[in-house]
């Protein structure tokens, strides 16, 4: 039997509206989510068309349609983070690229509004924010069509999620002792910082402690021994709640440097549990992040809100635990 030399080619819509008998206005219509006008009958036909010829709609051709691309943004802070973000933020691309057509990492500007306008040139179908937007912003996103998640900006992903809470806790273990916040001094944004500052804040209001002072941390030794001196100025025994785990070795280095006394003198926590800090002397106590239930969290509810059936909701997780080592 003769081989038609057209076979090889990509379906196109045509070739789905002639096998479904339709037109293909309608092949669009549907294929494009807009099926409310159409027999159930009619609708079958063109997805069991679609299916039979393999036919991948073109990405073009869906953004005129529908006035927005396929594209999934993922939107990182401009910040300082460390391998475990760098994981979640591949975990999101990777969990998404089946929802979109192209997911694309963006990273946060520096200007005022910069986010939310770069976004917007990109038309994308939704944004999958790891913390970068305001409540303004993600509202403006959202009032031009774009799908923001997640939708509640007191999301774990958003906000501090409980670290400092963990952190102060561990860190109070010993008894009262003065807090201090050790924040990494960079010239990128610090996009989880501030929160965690203002439970530590918090925290210490409620418990009636003084309130927790802040010292800024450039990530070097130098750095490290300058922190150590301006906490300890402040009086023995002090705790430290570190933004990360490698403003905390900064600061085990520093303390080494001025022969201060970790944890009697200054006792430290970190976050991310890095390899690092757990060889290091003394092992580091840190808040260890699991992210793939916040990932498929985001996934989850992006999908259910592009109408997908995603069956009935996991049971609740917890993504941050303490890590008890020796600086604790």
């Amino acid at each position: 039997m003769a081989t038609d030399s057209t076979t090889d080619k990509p379906a196109t819509s045509f070739d789905v509206a002639r096998l479904a008998g339709v037109s293909r206005s309608t092949v669009s219509n549907i294929l494009n989510g807009k099926v409310e006008r159409f027999p159930e009958a009619t609708r079958d036909r063109v997805l069991e068309a679609a299916r039979e010829l393999r036919y991948q709609p073109s990405p073009a051709a869906r953004s005129l349609v529908m006035g927005k691309s396929g594209t999934v943004v993922v939107l990182v802070p401009n910040a300082t983070f460390g391998s475990n973000l760098q994981d979640a933020v591949e975990s999101v691309v990777q969990r998404t690229r089946a929802i979109g057509g192209n997911v694309v990492v963006r990273f946060a500007t520096q200007s005022p509004g910069g986010s939310v306008a770069a976004v917007q040139a990109l038309q994308p179908l939704a944004v999958v924010d790891l913390g970068v937007l305001s409540s303004t912003e993600s509202e403006e996103l959202t009032a031009a069509g774009v799908l923001v998640v997640p939708a509640d900006r007191d999301s774990s992903v958003v906000s501090d999620g409980g670290v400092a809470r963990l952190q102060i806790d561990e860190l109070l273990r010993r008894g009262p002792r003065q807090l201090w916040f050790a924040a990494i001094s960079d010239a990128r944004s610090d996009p989880y910082g501030p929160s965690r500052l203002a439970v530590l804040e918090q925290h210490s209001r409620e418990r009636e402690l003084p309130a927790p002072r802040l010292v800024r941390v450039p990530v070097t030794r130098e750095g490290g021994a300058a922190a150590v001196a301006e906490i300890m100025s402040g009086g023995a025994p002090a705790a430290v709640a570190c933004y990360n785990d490698d403003v905390a070795l900064a600061l085990l280095a520093g303390a080494r440097e001025r022969s201060v006394s970790v944890p009697d003198e200054m006792s430290v926590i970190g976050v991310d549990d890095t390899s690092t800090g757990a060889l290091w002397s003394p092992a580091l106590s840190s808040v260890r992040t699991t992210w793939e239930p916040l990932v498929e969290a985001l996934a989850r509810e992006l999908e259910e809100r592009l109408g997908a059936d995603v069956g009935p909701a996991p049971r609740a997780f917890t993504p941050f635990e303490v890590v008890t080592r020796e600086t604790t």
